[in-house]
């Protein structure tokens, strides 16, 4: 699975880089682009070589050759995401600069860490890659599926443990599930998802909580127990859906796939009310780059087609608006 995941990033950035030479010259000659004139800055809230990073710099190639200016990323890391946010938001609201960041994260700023931001105060222009939440054991574990590790904690409070990196959306649905579930767990906390995942492989702690594609480096050493998402993953089939689980308990999820991770394209808010049309050209180019035969065959190649989405921010706004407020009421967790 290494060569895979390297092979991965190799051909991130190649496909990018690729596209750009072939398709650059025709994005800067076409006088339809009065905006942009000049270079476009796209800022990361997460550290270089993430998944994040690394899709932003795959979607910036292609976006420089459509939009025809130069696309820069760069990575402003730190508080949660808060960072990257208070980057862009000092520049003015004119599109030249674009946040690039994770849902629920962003939304966790708003409701548990006092960001000095709202969601009003952004638009989102396209929602690019999703990854729901995923609860794995071991292949050597004794629990074969979700109910049996539901009855073992209840049967041994406070003996199962399960490994998150520490503070973020991952160990905040371990947190979630196991209150909802009722069940006496501990919640062990890692700088990384690598020494998260390592963990429950070295025999640690029960199990781990990584997101469906992040933990297929994992896929031959563990099983799936529990999948955030309403519908059935390609790579991890075994794993209970949490609608149907909680569905058993009498319970239902503040949204069917709560707590996964989506990928924004956000701007302030300011930008899409003082310049609707530089917006929605914006808006439009990122998606347009989902059709590009380039992009489509590395989607494929990645083995993350039913991942990509790659659609306006809009068809997202009361699902984050549901995720946003049900995060208000969970600062008890954390």
């Amino acid at each position: 699975m290494k060569n895979v995941q390297k092979n991965f990033t190799l051909r991130l950035l190649s496909m990018g880089v690729g596209a750009a030479v072939t398709l650059g010259v025709a994005g800067a000659t076409s006088p339809a682009f009065a905006f942009p004139e000049r270079d476009i800055t796209i800022v990361v809230a997460f550290g270089a070589g993430g998944g994040t990073d690394r899709q932003t710099r795959v979607m910036a190639q292609h976006l420089q050759s459509i939009l025809g200016v130069n696309v820069n990323v760069q990575n402003a890391p730190g508080g949660g995401g808060q960072v990257g946010a208070l980057t862009v938001l000092r520049e003015e609201p004119d599109g030249y600069t674009i946040l690039s960041t994770n849902n629920p994260d962003h939304s966790m700023t708003i409701a548990l860490q006092n960001a000095p931001y709202s969601a009003e105060d952004w638009a989102i222009l396209a929602v690019d890659i999703y990854d729901p939440r995923l609860i794995v054991v071991a292949n050597d574990s004794p629990y074969e599926s979700w109910a049996d590790f539901v009855e073992a904690a209840r049967a041994n409070p406070g003996e199962l443990s399960v490994s998150a990196v520490a503070g973020g959306a991952q160990d905040l649905f371990g947190r979630w599930i196991m209150d909802a579930f009722d069940l006496d767990v501990n919640h062990v906390g890692y700088p990384s998802g690598g020494e998260a995942g390592s963990a429950v492989l070295g025999g640690h702690v029960t199990a781990n909580i990584g997101d469906d594609f992040s933990r297929l480096n994992m896929r031959d050493d563990v099983r799936g127990l529990l999948l955030g998402s309403p519908n059935p993953s390609p790579r991890w089939p075994e794993a209970t859906l949490v609608v149907d689980a909680m569905a058993e308990e009498g319970l239902e999820p503040p949204t069917p796939d709560f707590l996964a991770r989506y990928h924004i394209y956000a701007v302030p808010a300011a930008m899409r009310e003082q310049h609707p049309e530089n917006f929605e050209k914006l808006k439009n180019a990122i998606i347009s780059i989902s059709e590009l035969p380039e992009y489509k065959e590395f989607i494929a190649s990645s083995g993350v087609e039913d991942l990509s989405i790659m659609e306006p921010g809009e068809n997202y706004e009361e699902n984050f608006r549901r995720s946003l407020e049900a995060l208000r009421g969970f600062a008890d967790l954390r």
